[in-house]
């Protein structure tokens, strides 16, 4: 018997784990309903539609990240390659877990042909990631902190990407690492 009410944080987190798992294209209103456990009709009470559904999860998930992994890089009183340190770790843990994975690269790419519009959130998502970078590199002096910033999102994004291809996580270590060492000041 499926449950008549389910939280919103329970409903937007079955919902990102969805999207992701089977991009937006792939995913459907019945997938999401089932997903959450309600009928198609219960579930169209809460969302109108796919679009206002994934605005909100993308909203949820950027929000969720800002709170848990871009924070760390706003905690003054560590030093900032340390900070770096955390932030990795942590975005290993998030981004090899199936709760929020890389659904904001998920939805970016497969997305991107038809929805121009789900566009915005991702880059407010991508920006704020740039932000907390740029914070580290600023804290050492960089003239160009936030293009290091964008590079290392980028890094960050590809080593995502390939630890889930290859099932190897190592690959978000070795981009940590390589950003650590960059951070460290010079002796």
């Amino acid at each position: 018997m499926r449950p008549s009410k389910i939280s919103r944080e329970e409903l937007l987190q079955r919902c990102a784990n969805t999207f992701k798992r089977l991009g937006y294209h792939g995913t459907t209103m019945d997938e999401l309903s089932t997903a959450c456990g309600l009928t198609k009709a219960s579930f169209y009470h809460h969302y109108p539609n796919k679009d206002a559904l994934l605005k909100d999860v993308l909203g949820w998930t950027h929000q969720r990240l800002k709170e848990v992994l871009f924070s760390l890089a706003y905690d003054h009183a560590i030093a900032p390659e340390l900070r770096l340190e955390n932030m990795g770790r942590k975005a290993k843990k998030l981004f090899q877990d199936d709760s929020i994975g890389c659904l904001m690269g998920v939805v970016a790419v497969d997305a991107s042909y038809g929805r121009k519009e789900l566009m915005e959130p991702i880059r407010a998502f991508l920006d704020d990631w740039i932000a907390a970078f740029s914070q580290l590199f600023e804290a050492r002096d960089f003239s160009d902190a936030e293009q290091q910033a964008k590079q290392l999102v980028a890094d960050f994004e590809g080593a995502i990407l390939l630890a889930r291809i290859y099932n190897d996580p190592s690959y978000i270590d070795r981009v940590t690492l390589r950003a650590v060492e960059r951070l460290k000041p010079a002796s």
